[in-house]
Formats: C-alpha cells, sequence, structure tokens
C-alpha cells in the first residue's frame, strides 16, 4: 500500500491548485474572445451600410400560436413593443411570450433589439439576446415560437 508522507500531500495540493488556476485562466480568455468576437459583430452589423431605413417593417415568417398571418408585413414605430400585453405595439397571443417581450427601437439612424427580462427569451439569428443587438435586414427575430423577419 502506498503512504502518502506530508510533503507528497503538499505537493499534489499545490498541483491540483495550480491546474485549477490554468483552467479559470483558460475560462476567462475564452469568456474575453467569445465577447469581442460578438462585440465585434455587432459593430460590422451596426456600420451604415447594415442600418435599416426608418421606414422598416417586420415580416412574419412563423406566426406560432399567434392570431399574426404568415406573410403579414408590420410596421415599426419609433418603439415598437412585443408581447402578450395589451399595451404592446405589436400582440402576439401566445403562451411562450411574455407581457413585454421586447422592444425594437429606433436610434442614432439605427435599429435596436432589448429583451425585457422576459421568462423564455428572445432570440436574434437563433441566438439568445443578453444586450441591446443591432438590427439589419434580414435579420430573423424569434419569441416563443413566432419568427419575425426584419425587412426595410
Amino acid at each position: 500500500m502506498l503512504q502518502l508522507t506530508a510533503e507528497t500531500t503538499i505537493l499534489l495540493l499545490r498541483l491540483a491548485l495550480l491546474g485549477m488556476l490554468y483552467l479559470f485562466v483558460l475560462l476567462v480568455v475564452m469568456s474575453v474572445r467569445r465577447d469581442l468576437r460578438r462585440a465585434g459583430a455587432v459593430a460590422a452589423r451596426s456600420g451604415a451600410e447594415a442600418r435599416l431605413p426608418a421606414s422598416a417593417r417586420l415580416v412574419v415568417l412563423d406566426p406560432g400560436r399567434t392570431s399574426l398571418e404568415s406573410g403579414a408585413r408590420i410596421p415599426l414605430q419609433p418603439i415598437t413593443r412585443l408581447g402578450r400585453s395589451d399595451a404592446s405595439t405589436i400582440v402576439l397571443d401566445d403562451s411562450f411570450v411574455s407581457g413585454d417581450h421586447a422592444h425594437i427601437v429606433l436610434r442614432d439612424g439605427g435599429w435596436w433589439l432589448v429583451d425585457r427580462g422576459s421568462t423564455n427569451g428572445t432570440m436574434l439569428n437563433e441566438q439568445p439576446v443578453r444586450e441591446e443587438v443591432g438590427l439589419a435586414s434580414g435579420d430573423v427575430i424569434g419569441l416563443g415560437q413566432i419568427q419575425l423577419q426584419v425587412s426595410p
């Protein structure tokens, strides 16, 4: 049977701690790279070539369980509220949509999407929206089972 001395135990503990530190640094670096990549994509998308006109609209690709019709074109307001609430600009009567689910806002010549802390989240091009993101023509917004495409 192998006997561990105090020195051997301390060495193993130091190596384990060193391994955990390297793992932590690796995770931090991966997180920073992901955030920088995402920020670069947002910056590229919010450039002049990606800007939508002030008269942009949403096209219903998949109405889910709502009363919307596939192919319907819905003009965007300077502040467009998406949700199940009757106070929403675009009422989405779907059980997967929160009362105040998301907002689309016209600001600084561009359209921006922000999730309002919805229960099931908001997706942009199948990626979760965690912070305000710029919109470009052709982007697909997902709320529950509903799919809306941004169009000029």
